[in-house]
């Protein structure tokens, strides 16, 4: 289990006590978004929400896989069968996008320490080798710890033991880490996110060489357009501001949900993972692109970046595709 970092809003309940359904609730309400983190002696759960549902939950049993789930049932049953010690964290709206979206993954056996190799030296080679994980930085002999997080290599925020909110971008926060580093020896425990493999099944991949219609585009053909569409879009993003593009994205799928309803991060209908789209077949593909790139454009809009955006865009290979399925790319 990866737990925030950030000091708890609230420590040391017992679930026998506690109506988990109806806890939420009142967290919802009191806190807007967060987790829930329930241990016992052999069992680990994780519940995510925000102001409005249950975002996923996870369930791990000592020795065996963890396993996530967006329905309570499982939940409350492994709660039934055990006392479990509760503890809340209070995630910024931003920031419970991230965490409960994590996927699973591997630490690393090996512990580094400070001594060995500073803390951006070992940033700088993670970021050569595109690395997707995180680094756990313990203080040896403080109380101190904390989590940063990386896609590709490059550090897309952190979580503190002195800090709030359980993503935070700045690099104020991050060079007082780097400080408390230079001043106390540090171990680093690595763990490297393991994205789903998307494997269509046979039908899927028949679909793909299925055209969109009144085109002659193939399916397969109009996401790797959207994957190149998005590709510069994050570039873009990551080089003129200091926020998450996908977070930025997903934020603003979130608000115009009225417009298309099938764009919400937890329907699974659309997904963005290191790189590649993921689309189900519920809603055609040329409307699921129809809704990213209009999306896209409202955040380079709202950060002022259309220039950068349109030059980025001039000799992208992916603009005939999507404008072959009547999709503005240039505006």
């Amino acid at each position: 289990m990866l737990i925030p970092e950030e000091k708890p809003y609230l420590k040391g309940l017992n679930s026998y006590y506690i109506a988990i359904d109806r806890f939420v609730e009142h967290l919802q309400g009191e806190i807007g978004s967060g987790c829930l983190y329930c241990q016992s002696v052999k069992e680990e759960i994780l519940v995510y929400f925000d102001e409005h549902e249950v975002i996923r939950a996870v369930i791990q049993k000592n020795g065996e896989p963890a396993y996530p789930t967006k329905e309570m049932g499982p939940v409350l049953k492994s709660l039934k069968q055990g006392n479990f010690v509760i503890t809340v964290y209070a995630l910024d709206a931003n920031a419970i996008f991230f965490w409960g979206q994590i996927p699973p993954f591997k630490r690393a056996k090996k512990i580094l320490t400070s001594k060995n190799i500073p803390l951006p030296d070992l940033i700088y080679r993670l970021n050569a080798k595109k690395f997707y994980g995180f680094i756990r930085v313990t203080l040896l002999g403080e109380k101190e710890r904390a989590l940063l997080f990386l896609h590709k290599g490059r550090r897309i925020g952190g979580s503190y033991s002195w800090g709030k909110g359980g993503l935070d971008t700045s690099d104020v926060t991050y060079n007082q880490l780097l400080k408390l580093v230079q001043e106390t020896p540090a171990q680093f425990a690595l763990g490297h996110f393991q994205a789903g493999v998307h494997t269509p099944d046979p039908r899927q991949q028949k679909e793909q060489e299925i055209t969109v219609p009144g085109t002659d585009v193939k399916i397969a053909d109009l996401d790797r357009a959207l994957e190149l569409f998005l590709d510069h879009y994050v570039q873009v993003i990551r080089k003129k501001t200091k926020s998450e593009p996908i977070v930025l994205l997903k934020q603003e799928f979130m608000d115009q949900l009225h417009t298309y309803p099938f764009l919400d991060p937890f329907r699974d209908i659309f997904d963005y993972v290191d790189g590649r789209v993921h689309c189900s077949n519920e809603i055609s593909r040329d409307s699921i692109a129809q809704g990213v790139v209009d999306c896209v454009w409202n955040v380079i809009k709202a950060h002022k970046l259309e220039k950068k955006f349109r030059a980025a865009l001039s000799g992208c290979e992916s603009k005939d595709i999507l404008t072959a399925c009547n999709i503005q790319v240039a505006r």
